[in-house]
């Protein structure tokens, strides 16, 4: 066995595809599948099931891949302390994030790069849930996620640094009937249809909402937040969410939207905040983004 074979497996792992991983690493499909094929009689153990869909780990493998994935991270980890030995900040950073606080981040991007202008970033947005599985897969360094009990009982292995605690709120268009409100009996929520991101923590909210209030009329869920905003804009519906996602707002957009408290409607609090593996918590770049993000959202004094 050696590092070629392993870094080959994980990218197959990856795309789950041996086309893909060929073109992603600039090997041959041949070497790819014959380094692979070698390192199963080797272990003895078949690693993938391989058809003309695809390259999916087998039962006896994903064991063996996780394993190999943590021995990838830790090489990353010796080239790592080798550059900052050398006084060179080199790599990537890969970065998922819910959408909250997008204009921070941006920020946080913009001042990093100025600091170490030779590591590549990577961002995506998706759901908390995408996130952690996506961090459990090692295809993202570190997430901006809301975390619950559950989730944190489920991904064991995982350092989560928080730096918000707050609650679900209602937004409305500035044209809504509810917009000259500060707070809405939960009942009153009924008679409006809602549009919401499809989120983890939004879910948990609508069938605790359902269960407790009544049952609230979904018009649609969607990772697209500009669609999100349209509808909220032309008074189409109400949404819900997280009451930091208004205050990260920009104030041109803050201006057409307004947040209210919901009365009448016991919720547990949710906390906010950046999740990576426990073995890639001592990295120099993703340490120095973090604690550049979380400098960056106590300047805006929330």
């Amino acid at each position: 066995m050696n590092i070629e074979q392993i870094q080959y497996v994980v990218e197959v792992a990856k795309t789950k595809s041996i086309t893909t991983a060929s073109y992603n690493l600039h090997v041959t499909q041949s070497a790819i599948s014959q380094s692979i094929s070698n390192l199963e009689t080797e272990l003895g153990i078949k690693l993938f099931t391989r058809s003309r869909n695809g390259a999916v780990p087998t039962s006896e493998g994903k064991n063996i891949i996780l394993k190999m994935l943590d021995v990838i991270s830790s090489i990353e980890e010796i080239k790592e302390e080798a550059n900052n030995q050398n006084g060179i900040t080199v790599g990537e950073l890969r970065i998922a994030a819910i959408p909250i606080g997008m204009e921070i981040l941006i920020n946080t991007i913009s001042n990093f790069k100025k600091d170490y202008p030779n590591v590549q970033i990577q961002i995506s947005e998706k759901g908390s849930g995408d996130i952690l599985e996506d961090i459990h897969q090692n295809k993202v360094d570190i997430g901006l996620i809301g975390l619950n009990e559950n989730m944190d009982k489920k991904y064991a292995g995982l350092t989560f640094t928080k730096f918000w605690e707050g609650h679900i709120v209602v937004f409305v268009g500035k044209n809504s009937p509810l917009s000259s409100f500060k707070k809405v009996p939960a009942k009153e929520l009924l008679k409006y249809p809602f549009v919401l991101y499809n989120e983890e923590y939004v879910n948990e909210f609508v069938d605790h909402f359902n269960r407790s209030i009544g049952k609230i009329d979904v018009w649609f869920k969607t990772n697209n937040t500009s669609a999100l905003s349209r509808a909220l804009k032309d008074d189409l519906a109400i949404s819900a969410g997280y009451d930091l996602s208004f205050r990260g707002l920009p104030q041109n957009e803050k201006h057409d939207l307004s947040l209210l408290e919901i009365e009448d409607f016991v919720q547990d609090s949710k906390s906010v905040g950046w999740i990576q593996k426990e073995s890639k918590s001592n990295s120099l770049i993703s340490k120095e983004f973090i604690n550049l993000y979380i400098n960056e959202f106590k300047k805006r004094n929330f």
